[in-house]
């Protein structure tokens, strides 16, 4: 289905993932290839250190209600941007509920 709808519709163009319910302990999106912006104004949305208090360099997004991320998954000559490789931590315990929106290359309908 997955290769079908690739060839119909194409790559992921943008991702737009909002946090919806973020009572829990981990659940943060991690983008292992982009380093963290430096500077306090960013803790509050970014995970700026772990457990032990040492400094996080990579781009991790803390699970808070209201906390959104977009991103374009591919560059300007339509190649998949590699800096867009991320995942979800476990959530530890507790409830994280997220909403994902992608749009498409090509239009698809079903």
């Amino acid at each position: 289905m997955e290769d079908e709808q690739m060839e119909i519709s194409g790559n992921r163009l943008t991702s737009f993932f909002v946090y919806l319910v973020a009572d829990c302990l981990g659940g943060t999106t991690v983008f292992p290839k982009v380093p963290r912006p430096q500077g306090e104004e960013w803790c509050e949305v970014l995970k700026c250190n772990d457990e032990e208090g040492n400094a996080i360099e990579l781009l991790e997004v803390q699970a808070k209600v209201g906390n959104a991320i977009f991103w374009h998954n591919l560059d300007p000559w339509g190649r998949v941007d590699e800096l867009t490789l991320h995942a979800g931590t476990p959530v530890e315990n507790g409830t994280k509920v997220g909403l994902n929106i992608w749009t498409r290359e090509r239009g698809y309908r079903y």
